[in-house]
């Protein structure tokens, strides 16, 4: 891990998931994502002790595991860590069983290890927040989890997390993960009109400018369209989540496990929900089994 200048005071490091390092003039550091557990965390604090850069904030763009595992070891080593959130991602931090209760549709069976929990200090809103006397533009951008939130640094760099996936993330997983597809979209056109001159995805190889996301933004809606246009022809016949998603799976040679399902099924349930609100297929339960078709 190297820590890259960006733009002043305002780096990032890359990583699976990319993480931001905004350095105060006192040499302590915001960390924008704290990555997916201890082990990574420890890499991203090595880098900053060899530049002499101390943690002091965290905030996390939303509560996946691999964008704020390593929120635990920072505080654990350096007392006095403050952890920045929304309001809505807080509550799946502190009680990370929500995660599973969502894709499992019940407590979660034991296949599934549950993460630590992260208390968050202090809550984030849209518009102008102070850290350390820096001002931050916080935006929401849902969809991807419920309260997913880009930051603008005072260097004009925004931190976007998961609300758009690179080209690479678009052609590996033909199943973007999403719990609300509508405020997804809602989201990729806000991100259009975020007032910043370079753009950090968290899985991404390179910074963007504004030219550059706005035509990502593009390929991620072309995407998603597609998908929908994929799951109006599989349910040209009614079939039921289970056997959409089989069918999707086949026809994209999707292989997983038992966790990697249940988020698949997941993420076809917020296309399905959008698609049934948007008229393009329709729902109803026929023997015993609720069933989706086209319209």
């Amino acid at each position: 891990m190297n820590l890259e200048k960006i733009n002043r005071n305002t780096h990032y490091i890359q990583a699976p998931t990319n993480i931001g390092i905004y350095a105060f003039k006192n040499k302590n550091v915001l960390i924008i994502d704290s990555a997916i557990n201890r082990y990574e965390a420890k890499k991203i604090e090595r880098e900053l002790k060899e530049k002499g850069l101390k943690p002091k904030y965290i905030i996390n763009t939303h509560a996946h595991t691999d964008h704020s595992g390593g929120n635990n070891y920072f505080k654990e080593e350096y007392p006095g860590v403050e952890v920045f959130a929304s309001e809505k991602e807080k509550v799946f931090m502190e009680h990370p069983e929500i995660h599973y209760l969502i894709s499992s549709s019940a407590y979660p069976s034991k296949k599934l290890k549950l993460r630590k929990e992260s208390k968050i200090d202090h809550v984030v809103e849209e518009g102008t927040n102070k850290i350390n006397d820096e001002k931050f533009e916080i935006i929401d951008l849902p969809g991807h989890a419920l309260g997913d939130i880009g930051i603008i640094t005072p260097d004009r760099v925004a931190f976007l997390g998961d609300a758009i996936f690179s080209k690479y993330t678009l052609e590996k997983y033909p199943l973007t993960y999403n719990l609300h597809l509508q405020e997804r979209l809602e989201s990729l056109n806000k991100i259009k009109e975020m007032d910043a001159d370079y753009f950090v995805i968290s899985h991404g190889k390179k910074i963007l400018n504004k030219e550059e996301i706005c035509e990502l933004v593009e390929e991620n809606i072309k995407s998603t369209n597609k998908t929908i246009s994929e799951i109006v022809q599989i349910c040209e016949q009614p079939l039921s989540r289970e056997e959409i998603l089989q069918e999707f799976s086949i026809l994209h040679d999707i292989k997983t496990n038992y966790k990697g399902y249940l988020v698949n099924l997941c993420s076809l349930t917020s296309f399905l929900n959008y698609m049934i609100d948007n008229d393009k297929i329709d729902a109803s339960v026929q023997d015993g089994k609720l069933v989706y078709f086209a319209i």
